[in-house]
This record gives C-alpha cells, sequence and structure tokens, in this order.
C-alpha cells in the first residue's frame, strides 16, 4: 500500500489507537498527517576592559517564577507542524506517489510522535493528543492563537520554523503552558519567557561551546577564521566567532567570497610547522565542501583541526570518497541517536512494522520529544519546568536545559545546551564530547 496512504489512514486511526487509556483525539481529517583584504592578521586590539564600576552596575540574575503546578488525570498535548495536507492529498488520495521534500520533515516528526504515543499507551499512560496543520487556513498559527483552540493544552509541542514561534511563544506565556520548540535553533527575539523551551540550541551556544573545546585542546596553536558573508546567518556566525576569538593573539581572518582558494596561495597564509586550527563560519553545504576540497589538497606537511557548523552533519565527503576525507574535521550537533540501544532498536522495529524502511532523524526527534515531555507531565504536572533538568525518562539525549540571559542578564527563555562533538576523519567519526 503506498505509504501516504498508510499515514492517511493511520492518522485517522490515532484516535482508536490511542483512546482509552490513552484518549488521543488526533485531527480528523485525512493525512493529518567584511573584511577588505582577504587575510586579516589580527592586530591585537582588544575591547576596552569592563571595570569594577560597571560590573557592579550589572543586575543580578533572577530566576523565573513559576505557579503552581497542577496535576491531572488526563493531559492534553498539542502538536503543531506543516504537514501540508492540502497539497498532500486531495478527494481522500494522495497526490503524489512519495510526499514531496518540503513536507518531508514534518511527516517524519508526525510519525515519531505517533510511534510515542503507541508506546505511552503501553505504560497506560493517558492522554489527549491533538494534531495540527498549520498550513491549513483553519488550522494557522494565527488562528490558533487567537482562538480558543489551543485553551485547553497542557503542552505544545511544535516542529515550527522561526516566523511561527512569537505568536505561539507569546500564546504560551499568556496561558502558562509550556512551549516545547522542537525544530528551529531560532529564539526569534523570544525574551522573558519562561514557558519557551528551545530544544534546538542556538547558533550562539554551538559556536561558544566549539571554541570552548577547541581551547582545550590547541589553546597554543595559530587560529583562523574562514568566512562569507552570502547569508544573514553566515554573517552571524563570523561575527560570533570573530568578538569571541577577539583576545588571541595569533588570529588570522580570511574572507572565502573574495580570496582564490588555491593550494600555492594557502601555502603562503598557513603554517606548515604547526596545527592549524580553522574555524569555517560557512553554513552553505556546497560552498563548504568548496573551501575543504582547496585545504584537503594541501601537501601532507600542512596539518589542521577544522570546527564547522551545525549544518555540516549532512556533507556528503564525510561520507564518500573525496579531497577532504583525510582531515580532521569537528562540528556540534544536539542529537546523536544510536539505533543499536533499546530505545533505537524499538523506534526502528515499529517504524518497519508500520510505515516501512528505516526511520530518519526526524522521527527520532519526534519520538523523543512527545515521550520525554509526557513523562515530565505525568511525574510532575503541567508545570514542570523546575523539574526540567530530569532527563531519566529522556530515551537517547542527555538535554541540559538552562535558563538563557542577555548581557544586561535579563532572563530570556529556557535553552538546550547539550551538544555532541563529531570528529570525522579517514572516512569515519567519533564522538569525542557526550
Amino acid at each position: 500500500m503506498n505509504k501516504i496512504v498508510k499515514i492517511a489512514l493511520l492518522i485517522v486511526a490515532c484516535s482508536i489507537a490511542c483512546a482509552h487509556p490513552v484518549q488521543a483525539q488526533f485531527w480528523k481529517k485525512i493525512f493529518k498527517k567584511e573584511e577588505k583584504k582577504p587575510v586579516k592578521k589580527n592586530t591585537g586590539n582588544k575591547p576596552k576592559p569592563v571595570s569594577k564600576k560597571e560590573e557592579a552596575k550589572l543586575k543580578k540574575r533572577v530566576a523565573p517564577d513559576y505557579p503552581a503546578t497542577e496535576k491531572k488525570d488526563v493531559y492534553r498535548v498539542d502538536v503543531l507542524l506543516p504537514l501540508h495536507l492540502n497539497t498532500l492529498v486531495q478527494d481522500g488520495k494522495p497526490v503524489y506517489k512519495k510526499a514531496p521534500d518540503y513536507a518531508q520533515v514534518s511527516i517524519n516528526f508526525f510519525e515519531g510522535i505517533n510511534i510515542a504515543a503507541q508506546a505511552l499507551q503501553i505504560k497506560g499512560m493517558k492522554l489527549d493528543i491533538h494534531i495540527h496543520d498549520i498550513t491549513d487556513p483553519l488550522e494557522s498559527i494565527a488562528r490558533l492563537t487567537t482562538t480558543k483552540k489551543l485553551d485547553s493544552a497542557d503542552l505544545i509541542i511544535g516542529s515550527l520554523q522561526s516566523a511561527d514561534i512569537p505568536a505561539v511563544a507569546a500564546y504560551a506565556k499568556k496561558n502558562k503552558v509550556n512551549f516545547i520548540s522542537s525544530l528551529s535553533p531560532a529564539d526569534a527575539g523570544v525574551k522573558d519567557n519562561p514557558y519557551f523551551v528551545l530544544i534546538q540550541p542556538t547558533l550562539k551556544t554551538h559556536m561558544t561551546q566549539m571554541i570552548e573545546f577547541a581551547d582545550k585542546k590547541f589553546s597554543k596553536n595559530p587560529k583562523y577564521i574562514l568566512h562569507t558573508n552570502n547569508t544573514s546567518g553566515e554573517k552571524d556566525a563570523y561575527g560570533q566567532l570573530k568578538d569571541a576569538l577577539i583576545e588571541e593573539r595569533d588570529l588570522h581572518i580570511i574572507d572565502c567570497s573574495k580570496f582564490k582558494l588555491r593550494t600555492d596561495t594557502l601555502a603562503k597564509i598557513f603554517d606548515s610547522t604547526k596545527v592549524n586550527v580553522l574555524f569555517v563560519s560557512v553554513l552553505d553545504n556546497a560552498n563548504a565542501e568548496q573551501i575543504l576540497t582547496a585545504i584537503g589538497q594541501m601537501p601532507k606537511a600542512y596539518r589542521f583541526e577544522i570546527f564547522g557548523m551545525p549544518s555540516w552533519k549532512s556533507l556528503r565527503g564525510l561520507t564518500q570518497s573525496s579531497d577532504y576525507m583525510n582531515l580532521s574535521i569537528h562540528y556540534t550537533t544536539p542529537f546523536f541517536y544510536d539505533p543499536t540501544t533499546g530505545p533505537g532498536k524499538y523506534v526502528g522495529t515499529e517504524y518497519a512494522n508500520t510505515y516501512g524502511g528505516s526511520p530518519t532523524e526526524m522521527v527520532y526527534r519526534g519520538y523523543e520529544s512527545l515521550y520525554w515531555m509526557s513523562n515530565l507531565l505525568e511525574r510532575f504536572g503541567t508545570i514542570f519546568n523546575e523539574n526540567i533538568t530530569d532527563v531519566s525518562s529522556a530515551p537517547f539525549t542527555r538535554y541540559e536545559v538552562k535558563p538563557t540571559y542577555s548581557k544586561e542578564n535579563d532572563f530570556l527563555y529556557l535553552e538546550n545546551n547539550k551538544l555532541y562533538m563529531f570528529h570525522y576523519q579517514n572516512g569515519g567519526y567519533v564522538v569525542e564530547q557526550q
């Protein structure tokens, strides 16, 4: 049977499969489912140190204050994601044999949600689960947050892009219900919101931990920032790297968009007698691969430790034969799903039996989001925030959810700070930091 039809039928049947003791009522619509010079050496100019008087003016950090929690027999969980059902299903039939790429992430996330719902049912947990396809005008973010559709929610899980986050976060704060942002690493400018939980760490968190890791191992080595300013994200990444490394005495900056990356020119920049530590703030994988290929063609006398962006996990050259296969490349990721563990085998088996094939990362993320958060609800009630450091029921990830503060020490939101450092070399990888 066509996979889309399977998913369509499954979503329609979810209200039956997750009924008492798990009273899940899934949405009943079919398939609810800038540098001028290319190389610039740091001049040694450092920012003016903060005086003790200025430090004294900095306010003390204040933890958020939460109301009393509420224990219930049945908890309602609302899941928000763009399923694109109106374009995938027409007249009760799937339009495509295979769901298009733009919908696949959300479909996989839903599949993981469904597998978790069944597992929680077996445990006897009572949940009332509602799936909202936010691409449907009747289920849009604007409609959900301005009507009473979410008024009974005890938890909101959103696989949303940054543009949709502010409205849902504001709703969550107003109604004192936790909003778990499971997909985007963007905080979307959210401030002073103790009910906004960012599961995907921000780029700033990635940068901070990457630099800390590199500094522990290569503190005395020359540092290089390779950057482009093609997108706002890359400008932001470069700016954060430059600010964080401002006190490095042996720092070089290379604008890859203005500099020809040839072996002869690179040989004049890098040091053949030391390990060169490279921070590459390029998010676009095609550009990143060009840069790595050029570095990979350098003579063997040149040694490199390269630190890249979270997006690099999908670089083809890390798993296939490439010019940079033998380079030592590091990047951070908040998720590491081992299919050989007990939970990994469970998800793999259930996925194969229900949908066929093997689960993607988004399946695992959907599964873990619902499974962990639902267990927090059952143990601690609706306001579980002060116990969110309890990861005993998280199947895979040892989350480190902590308050995030501004430079002025104003509380912003809760953010997962757990990151894994992947180290690729010779076609294989190890997880160096867990």
